[in-house]
């Protein structure tokens, strides 16, 4: 089987769009590379893989398919200065059937390929448990969606693929024991790590003995404790073992705190430090610092919440991400809502009650209030790594008011006189086309079309070059727009030149 044809049916993906990414010279501060996200509304090939691999244009490909289910998943890990020969010791340490990826800014897609499809609501909170369980919390995994909006034009979001120029590339795998592979080796080594729905979804991702050290407690504590907590880190370990402490045993926590130093600390704090922690924790109730280090790196929110000593729906913040413009006229928005996809007006990326009211109608929740510069900071944050669906220009508002001024011009009857300008009509004269605003707005309104108002008119007409002339016409002054007939080239009436018919007259 051809190469490219051995990717195209690896990557199984979205049948109806295919991405692009356009790099840009610079790097963010974070050294991800600068660039922008296209969606195009053309199925993936066997063409576009043979154009990735030869280094043309890159290629991106959607995980989730149009019935929400996915043949592949991957975990984005954007870490720049990542040392990817540790990451699949972790991989193997853990059993999990991953491939890793160098990404095209260094970092790593680790891959799961399968034998039949799943659904995407089975695979992304299983990719989510993985990223914590190997230390990296919080990675973007794809899919991104768990249902994608079909009927709105939505289609998830595009990863980019590996072997971008083939040998060439920068963007190589590697196989279980650390080594670089080539195009060819990839295919083979990735086809002989898909498992079945059944074997993934059954992998553990939290460690066996984790119940038992801290039960009904945060996962990224459990996950934590059964390795043990090393320096660096440990007075905020202990702090939040303090917090489970308090909540799952309020008559003995101060005790407890002092096991976990002496039996989880490595080495254990001294006492001095252990003390002033124990203090701290006694002045007023506090939560888990799920932000801050060690605990950052293994959280898994989603999984927390729905513990009895986890951090509880209270304290769970909502998480916005994927933000898509389709870009219409005017565009929609398409957002992530945990895990749930809104559809949005430009209003609501600026307008935060709009946003929740948005929430509120369509998935039933109501996200919490942020300060304007927190939401700012989000939008700008989203928008920085925005994945734009490029429509075809008739299905703006734009290309339709275009399409329904060329039907009023040129499919009705058309005036070639000037006092024919009084029927309603647009007249053809001294190669142009001429009419009034009044008649061109009752063909819009009678086609369904009220977006424009008679400003918007105006100003979409002068943008097509159109000119504005007075006639005099019985007495009247008549106000008309006109565009040069060279403006409708192409949609003159089509002359057939049909064979001459001999008939006989009968009589």
């Amino acid at each position: 089987m051809d190469l490219a044809q051995r990717y195209f049916t690896l990557f199984t993906g979205n049948g109806r769009a295919h991405g692009t990414f356009n790099v840009q010279n610079d790097r963010q501060r974070d050294g991800k590379k600068q660039g922008q996200a296209r969606i195009l509304r053309d199925p993936p090939t066997v063409n576009h893989w043979t154009e990735h691999l030869a280094g043309g244009t890159g290629l991106g490909i959607i995980p989730i398919k149009d019935n929400n289910k996915c043949h592949w998943g991957a975990i984005d890990i954007d870490v720049y200065n990542l040392d990817h020969s540790a990451l699949i010791r972790q991989v193997e340490k853990h059993q999990l059937p991953g491939v890793v990826c160098r990404s095209k800014s260094g970092g790593a897609h680790l891959y799961f390929f399968f034998t039949e499809e799943l659904p995407a609501a089975d695979l992304q909170p299983k990719l989510v448990s993985m990223a914590a369980l190997l230390g990296y919390a919080g990675s973007e995994v794809f899919p991104k969606q768990q249902e994608i909006l079909v009927d709105r034009g939505d289609t998830g979001n595009f990863l980019n693929m590996p072997y971008f120029a083939g040998t060439r590339t920068t963007r190589y795998g590697y196989n279980d024991k650390g080594e670089s592979l080539g195009p060819e080796e990839f295919v083979l080594f990735a086809e002989g790590r898909a498992v079945s729905p059944d074997a993934f979804l059954d992998y553990e991702t939290a460690p066996k003995k984790a119940e038992e050290v801290l039960p009904k407690g945060p996962p990224c504590l459990q996950q934590l404790a059964a390795q043990g907590f090393g320096e660096g880190g440990r007075n905020n370990a202990l702090f939040n073992l303090g917090v489970y402490a308090r909540m799952a045993s309020p008559d003995k926590w101060e005790e407890r705190v002092r096991h976990y130093n002496q039996t989880l600390m490595i080495p254990p704090l001294f006492d001095k430090e252990v003390e002033i922690i124990i203090s701290q924790l006694s002045k007023k109730e506090y939560f888990y610092k799920c932000d801050d280090q060690p605990i950052a790196s293994y959280c898994n929110k989603e999984v927390c919440i729905g513990r009895k000593f986890g951090i509880g729906p209270g304290q769970k913040s909502n998480d916005l991400g994927s933000l898509t413009k389709i870009n219409g006229d005017p565009p929609v928005w398409i957002m992530d809502v945990d895990g749930k996809r809104v559809e949005l007006a430009t209003e609501s990326l600026v307008m935060q009650k709009q946003f929740q009211k948005d929430c509120l109608n369509q998935i039933n929740l109501y996200p919490k209030t942020m300060s304007e510069k927190a939401w700012s900071a989000r939008m700008q944050t989203l928008l920085a790594s925005l994945t734009i669906i490029e429509v075809p220009p008739e299905a703006t508002a734009r290309g339709e008011f275009e399409e329904l001024l060329m039907s009023f011009c040129c499919d009705r009857a058309r005036g070639v006189e000037r006092e024919e300008i009084l029927q309603g009509i647009a007249v053809w004269v001294d190669e142009h086309v001429y009419f009034q605003l009044r008649d061109l707005q009752k063909h819009l309104k009678a086609n369904a079309f009220i977006k424009y108002n008679n400003v918007q008119l105006g100003l979409r007409l002068k943008e097509l070059k159109a000119e504005k002339v007075d006639w005099r016409i019985k007495g009247k002054t008549a106000h008309l727009w006109f565009l040069p007939q060279s403006y409708f080239q192409g949609v003159e009436d089509i002359k057939l030149d049909l064979p001459a018919l001999n008939i006989v007259d009968p009589f």
